[in-house]
């Protein structure tokens, strides 16, 4: 699954040392059940969900030597800043499998993730190990969508001077069309918006929701790419289609109850956060979009501190509005 927050390629190491802030939910596949659920957990903005499966999972004695499930919760762990847990996870998981291909690839992030705790210098001699890995990872298994998204990222991250490319990041994305036609084009999207050609990504996202409209991937992408351009009429239908086909989805009910707010259709929105909150209770991404859109549109401030209110009760998910961008929120609603 595609980015939900862009790589800033800046100079030197700045690409490199930013790769993992926002690294996509991607439609991971797996033999293994409790990866599979874990990934979708992922995928749907459940993360909270996600990493406490998994702890129990890893903990249990007869996982062991599982070095996929191993490698998974690593990745899960940097997630949630646990920099030192997520590198001793994958480096455990490798230990155990060195054939294991999405174990190199996580090892691969978790090198990244620690480059941004260092030294520019010393994360550029870092380089060329993390490139190690993720060659390793291809070779293992180029059939692999997580891989080519994790050229794709790279690409996109490092400056020309040290390889990055957005024409080989878009023949990596031709890659992964050929392995998920989906998540290929929401890559063509991610590379066009890193690029500043914002009417392609559009078209790209466009793409995946009419070539494919029973899966809901692509239908948000192209939904919440239209609320970002502030078209809330266009993107209600797609935002719509897309929390049906997926109603598990945090971000899909997240984002299609802030656009009914959008659109002044209040009592809906809060429909659509009641029933978020039964199926999902630890992600509550919904109520802080909700609460932005009544501060943007003017409207009903008391119920938007109600939901900042819950939002800041709970710390947040990876990845999603911060606890002092709530407190700042608040304060905007409060008239302080």
């Amino acid at each position: 699954m595609r980015r939900w927050a862009k790589l800033a390629a800046a100079g030197l190491l700045g690409g490199i040392l930013g790769l993992l802030a926002g690294l996509p939910a991607r439609a991971t596949t797996s033999a293994d059940p409790t990866i599979q659920r874990a990934a979708d957990l992922v995928e749907w903005g459940r993360l909270k969900e996600a990493r406490s499966l998994l702890a129990a999972a890893v903990a249990d004695p007869g996982n062991a030597r599982n070095a996929p499930l191993i490698g998974y919760y690593s990745h899960l762990l940097a997630k949630f800043g646990d920099l030192r847990g997520g590198m001793s996870m994958a480096k455990r998981a490798v230990a155990l499998d060195d054939r294991c291909a999405a174990c190199h690839l996580y090892l691969f992030e978790a090198m990244a993730d620690r480059a941004k705790t260092v030294s520019q210098f010393r994360a550029l001699l870092q380089l060329p190990k993390m490139k190690k890995q993720l060659q390793k990872a291809t070779d293992l298994d180029p059939n692999s969508g997580d891989v080519q998204w994790g050229w794709i990222d790279l690409d996109l991250a490092l400056p020309s001077a040290l390889g990055g490319s957005p024409a080989d990041a878009l023949k990596h994305a031709d890659r992964l069309a050929q392995i998920d036609p989906v998540d290929g084009h929401l890559a063509r999207a991610s590379i066009y918006e890193s690029t500043h050609k914002p009417d392609l990504a559009l078209a790209e996202y466009r793409a995946a929701a009419v070539d494919h409209p029973n899966d809901p991937r692509g239908i948000f992408a192209l939904g919440q790419a239209l609320y970002a351009r502030k078209d809330y009429a266009a993107a209600a239908p797609q935002l719509t289609r897309a929390l049906a086909l997926n109603p598990q989805s945090a971000l899909y009910s997240g984002y299609q109850a802030a656009n009914l707010v959008q659109l002044q259709h209040r009592r809906q929105a809060q429909q659509v956060l009641e029933a978020a909150a039964k199926l999902h209770p630890d992600s509550r991404l919904g109520a802080y979009l909700v609460a932005q859109a009544l501060h943007d549109t003017g409207q009903d401030f008391d119920w938007a501190k109600q939901l900042l209110g819950a939002y800041m009760a709970m710390p947040p998910e990876p990845e999603q509005p911060t606890l002092a961008q709530a407190q700042k929120l608040w304060k905007d609603v409060s008239g302080s």
